[in-house]
């Protein structure tokens, strides 16, 4: 009797491949029939209600500036032309009457000389119109006595008696009265005209003398105008323009363009810069706590001002900054010899509670003007209207509508708004 073959290899890896198959897919139709038998669980991040301290800070890079400032700009008017010829070192003491900085003005000479030309052809101009009225007053004089004589002359033959003289030679001298007459009118009323031509021509021209003469005085003025000096004692600190770069020697500037100031060192600030979204709760009074840059030193002030706009600080960032500055006294400023444009770093305690019933921000569900947390009772989410109290950026307070103990639920449902 023969023995029964044993089954080959080949067809043994098959059977096991597709019992393994088998309980793979068993394996998840268990574990669905099981969640369809129990109640749902709450998944996700959750927190339990309760009184605990409550801090939140800000940090902020900034700089120590004076809260006021005596303006310096390029000297001159009217926006001339200038360049810059030297300067003294930007961040650098400077004392009253000094010279901060020296200017030229290459086109204010060159449109002075101009001007000075254009006076002296002015002044010409107007001495040929006087030497030409002179002239032509001078033949309508002559012209005017010469018909003077002969109608004095025709005057006499017209009056004598006709017996004395032939007839025709008294006709003539006749004609003659009527005809000079007539010429002693014209040359009267030539001489009016050529009067009131030379007088409105001279107009004209003194005019112009005088507006070139206004011209040549500006320029002048603006040639004397080339030093800048210090009105008081201080801290000499370069303007910057829009894009933040600073004129340097050589540079054309306009007059009356900002070229710096000179701070008050009596009234010293920290100012701060941060970006909007991080200034929420910065209110002024709350307590910073400032840090020296290089020196390590602290000093403990407060918040006295907040910009009321935020503002891009860099053409390349679209980012928007608001600044917000803490008064540093007279006494500390000096003692510890604070000058403009040292660094310094910052930290504002927006919330110091030592105790506080607070939730995450990021719990919190807003419906209008209303709010509301989840909870999670016994593997349900139960939604619960509550009173918020103070808010911070992280964390804010709870009122009312919710008791020490709850389990607030971190992340809301999706199909909430929050």
């Amino acid at each position: 009797m023969k023995a029964p073959m044993s089954p080959s290899p080949k067809l043994a890896i098959t059977v096991a491949h597709t019992a393994a198959l088998a309980a793979a897919l068993l394996v998840p139709a268990v574990l669905l029939s099981a969640c369809d038998a129990a109640p749902s669980t709450v998944a996700g991040p959750s927190e339990t209600l309760a009184a605990r301290v409550w801090n939140e800070t800000l940090d902020a890079e900034g700089e120590i500036k004076a809260a006021a400032s005596t303006p310096l700009a390029v000297p001159g008017s009217g926006w001339s032309s200038r360049v810059l010829v030297e300067m003294v070192a930007d961040g650098s003491s400077v004392k009253k009457g000094q010279v901060v900085a020296r200017f030229d003005a290459p086109q204010a000479r060159m449109e002075l000389s101009q001007a000075e030309y254009e006076l002296l052809r002015k002044t010409l101009a107007e001495e040929a119109s006087r030497q030409t009225a002179s002239v032509e007053r001078s033949v309508l004089a002559g012209e005017r006595a010469k018909v003077e004589d002969d109608l004095g002359l025709s005057q006499r033959y017209a009056k004598v008696d006709l017996s004395v003289f032939a007839k025709n030679v008294i006709l003539d001298a006749l004609a003659d009265v009527g005809f000079l007459t007539t010429k002693r009118g014209y040359l009267d009323w030539k001489g009016g005209q050529a009067q009131a031509r030379t007088a409105a021509q001279e107009a004209v021209l003194h005019s112009q003398r005088d507006s070139v003469q206004r011209t040549a005085l500006q320029k002048r003025q603006s040639l004397e105008s080339l030093e800048l000096l210090a009105p008081h004692d201080g801290v000499f600190l370069q303007a910057a323009r829009w894009d933040g770069a600073k004129a340097k020697v050589g540079a054309s500037q306009m007059a009356g363009e900002a070229f710096g100031g000179i701070p008050n060192l009596d009234q010293l600030v920290a100012r701060f810069s941060v970006a909007e979204g991080r200034a929420y709760g910065l209110k002024a009074g709350m307590p910073v706590r400032v840090r020296l840059a290089g020196t390590g030193t602290e000093l403990e002030l407060a918040v006295t001002r907040i910009s009321n706009t935020a503002s891009i600080i860099s053409p390349d960032s679209p980012v928007k900054y608001t600044e917000f500055d803490a008064a540093i006294g007279t006494d500390a400023a000096r003692r510890l010899g604070l000058t403009p444009g040292q660094a310094l770093r910052g930290t504002v305690w927006l919330v110091a509670r030592q105790s506080a019933l607070t939730v995450p921000n990021v719990s919190l569900v807003q419906e209008d003007a209303s709010y509301f947390v989840y909870t999670d009772e016994g593997g349900r989410q139960v939604k619960h209207k509550i009173e918020l109290g103070q808010r911070g950026p992280v964390r804010s307070e709870i009122k009312s509508g919710l008791a020490p103990g709850a389990r607030i639920i971190l992340v809301p449902p999706r199909d909430t708004k929050t």
